[in-house]
């Protein structure tokens, strides 16, 4: 009685570590897409930042917006997993931006980037950089 008792408790154990292993496995792929996608957000952002910081402040104009709901024409960028520009549908990133004047002598510049891609459960990551320009 104790062989078949403890070849039940073998079958039971072992079942439940299969399926451990396939959530881990799960956990693992899911942590590495998350992570590499939110990093691409980061560095799409800084780019554009260091883009945006580098004009005068007078060649930056006020408008924008960063709603990911309602990009403004000529404030938005879609872009592939590479980093190049691309169709809106096409696009596996979206960066936009917006210029504020705080005052007569500073202009806010924030930039958000959005991964598009399909990520099944959680929000897709996102990247927000704000800083301030003055003349």
């Amino acid at each position: 009685m104790t062989l078949v008792e403890s070849l039940m408790a073998i079958v039971i154990l072992l079942i439940g570590l299969l399926a451990m292993a396939q959530v881990m496995a799960f956990c693992v792929v899911a942590s590495k897409n998350y992570g590499r996608d939110a990093g691409k957000t980061t560095v799409t952002a800084r780019d554009k930042m260091e883009e945006l910081s580098s004009l005068s402040f007078a060649g930056l104009a006020v408008g924008g917006s960063v709603d990911p709901a309602a990009p403004a024409t000529g404030y938005v960028e879609y872009l592939t997993s590479t980093g190049g520009t691309t169709t809106q549908t096409a696009a596996a990133y979206t960066r936009q931006w917006q210029i504020v004047s705080d005052s007569a002598t500073a202009k806010r510049i924030i930039v958000l980037v959005t991964s598009n891609k399909s990520i099944k459960y959680g929000v897709a990551p996102s990247t927000t950089m704000v800083t301030v320009k003055t003349p």
